[in-house]
């Protein structure tokens, strides 16, 4: 009886630590905490004020991957803010802005930048570009040398028009073999060069023209050589007569010779005529 009375009370105990875990509440999961989503990859943010230049360039290093080398005595402090993130090349273009403010400009030669003064840019190992397309210019402070071949216009004669325009930091020089200006100074002042150059040799094409004229019967170098004495002989005769009237009494001195008078008078010198 005794036995019997135990082992009804120990079935109860475990019973009831059955139930009990049955019947327990699950723990309830933990939320994630919040985080801030990173930044783009490949992009960088500005956020200076008062800021020395140094200070700068060491942010520019260390978060673009730039190795900056400074080859002159930088001083002074920069503001620049950025509320969107920048791409490496667009914080370059901002940095070298601000840093052309100050009497600097970075060259760039892959991931090394070489911060020297302004006057001292052009004697260095700057970028060298060649093409007049203003359309392919960028317009920024980075300095270039860029070599731009003129179709149209006499490239020493266009130095004069162009030297009043630039700055005191920009070059400009012909090439009279190529017909070409050479330019060196930020691409921004050399993308507005470009514009003035396209302006003026697109309006120099309309007014000229080339047209071959194959001979059949005479050598080229004859008939070029009696055209340039009819129309030469004329304009010398033009210039010494004025404004006279001419034989047929009705135009001035000043028209030249009908295509009909010239085609005559070829035909007299070619058949060993006078003139």
């Amino acid at each position: 009886m005794k036995t019997t009375t135990l082992t009804l009370l120990g079935a109860i105990l475990l019973g009831t630590g059955s139930l009990g875990a049955q019947t327990a509440p699950a723990p309830k999961p933990v939320a994630p905490a919040a985080s801030t989503p990173p930044p783009a990859a490949g992009k960088i943010t500005l956020n200076f004020k008062a800021t020395p230049l140094s200070t700068v360039l060491e942010y520019l290093s260390k978060e673009a991957g730039y190795a900056v080398v400074i080859d002159a005595k930088i001083e002074g402090t920069i503001d620049a803010i950025s509320a969107q993130p920048l791409t490496h090349d667009e914080a370059f273009d901002v940095i070298n802005s601000i840093l052309a403010t100050k009497g600097y400009t970075a060259i760039r030669n892959g991931r090394i930048l070489t911060i020297v003064n302004v006057s001292d840019a052009k004697k260095r190992m700057i970028p060298v570009k060649q093409g007049a397309d203003p359309d392919k210019i960028p317009s920024n402070d980075e300095i270039v040398t860029q070599i731009m071949p003129i179709r149209y216009a006499n490239a020493q004669q266009l130095i004069a028009n162009l030297q009043p325009l630039l700055d005191e930091t920009s070059t400009i020089s012909a090439n009279e073999a190529s017909n070409a200006l050479i330019l060196t100074g930020t691409q921004s002042n050399i993308r507005r060069m470009a514009q003035i150059i396209k302006a003026l040799d697109t309006s120099i094409s309309g007014i000229t023209a080339m047209r071959v004229y194959p001979m059949q019967n005479a050598q080229a170098t004859d008939v070029a050589n009696i055209i340039n004495q009819v129309v030469g002989g004329q304009s010398s005769n033009n210039s010494g007569r004025g404004n006279t009237s001419s034989r047929g009494g009705g135009s001035s001195g000043g028209s030249g010779p009908s295509p009909a008078d010239i085609m005559s008078r070829i035909r007299s010198r070619m058949s060993g005529g006078g003139r």
